[in-house]
């Protein structure tokens, strides 16, 4: 081979791969970089012949076999057969599944973990679709991680139905804003500005009217926050705004200004955020 031989693929391996892949086996376990087997190839033609005609052959073989034990399965993991009616073939893959773990799987799932709820309700707040929730897709695009499977959001939504007014609200919301968005998006856009003033102004409405109208703006502005966040649901907000008063006081107070006095910007938001007021000034209300 008296070709000049590329960085990082020596002849002596080259000459070992071609022994593998005349034996049946593909690149893998020669730990070899596509990129740097190619550029061998293009300076040694008799060589990427045999091996380019070799190559898609022994890939086949390969995946074939990889294959191989699952199609031999006659019962899933938990003894049902994977045969007759209890056979479950997922369309386009071709995987066969077991039909009785999918109805024990659908009927009694997994309950969602702490975590997952706020973050399902920060999702719903923020206009995210059921679709993006469960499965991180818009249309057949998947752009982002899901945050729960819809399994879960489905029992979540049965055990609690406070929960699930709120799911179905927000549903309602953004199908309407989705609808408004795609033939009239100027309208859209007005409306949806529109919409958050009156929801300050209504949040504004349910802080006691004996405190002074800039701590009610701050508390009205930490509920938001708290909303926005996942904390808080919106039908929560009622019975909870004495809660957010007794926070700002407490806040106020531990920092020595008083009942009403002003707070560090570095303070959080609403008790346990972990969004700060300084974060809510540099953003904007409705960023």
């Amino acid at each position: 081979m008296g070709a000049q031989t590329p960085p990082g693929l020596s002849d002596e391996k080259a000459a070992r791969i071609m022994a593998g892949l005349r034996e049946g086996r593909t690149l893998r376990p020669f730990a070899v970089k596509a990129s740097r087997f190619d550029a061998y190839c293009e300076t040694h033609p008799d060589y990427a012949r045999e091996a380019k005609a070799l190559l898609p052959e022994n890939l086949k073989a390969s995946n074939a076999r990889k294959g191989a034990a699952r199609r031999a399965l006659t019962h899933c993991k938990y003894g049902h057969p994977l045969s007759g009616n209890n056979l479950y073939l997922a369309p386009g893959r071709k995987e066969r599944k077991c039909w009785t773990c999918i109805n024990r799987r659908d009927k009694s799932p997994r309950p969602p973990n702490q975590e997952q709820i706020p973050q399902v309700t920060a999702a719903f707040n923020a206009g995210k679709t059921v679709k993006q929730i469960c499965w991180g897709t818009v249309g057949n695009r998947k752009i982002e991680k899901p945050i729960l499977t819809f399994r879960k959001l489905r029992l979540h939504r049965e055990l609690n139905p406070e929960f699930n007014r709120f799911v179905v609200s927000a549903m309602a919301d953004h199908n309407s804003k989705g609808q408004l968005r795609r033939f009239n998006p100027d309208r859209a856009r007005a409306n949806i500005r529109r919409s958050e003033t009156n929801d300050f102004h209504k949040i504004v409405n349910m802080v006691p009217v004996y405190l002074p109208p800039d701590v009610r703006d701050d508390i009205a502005q930490s509920i938001l926050v708290a909303l926005l966040e996942g904390a808080l649901q919106r039908d929560q907000v009622k019975v909870r705004v004495q809660q957010f008063v007794t926070a700002h006081n407490r806040e106020a107070n531990k920092h020595g200004t008083g009942k009403y006095g002003l707070r560090s910007i570095d303070a959080p938001a609403f008790v346990d955020s972990s969004t700060t007021l300084g974060d809510t000034i540099s953003r904007g209300l409705w960023d």
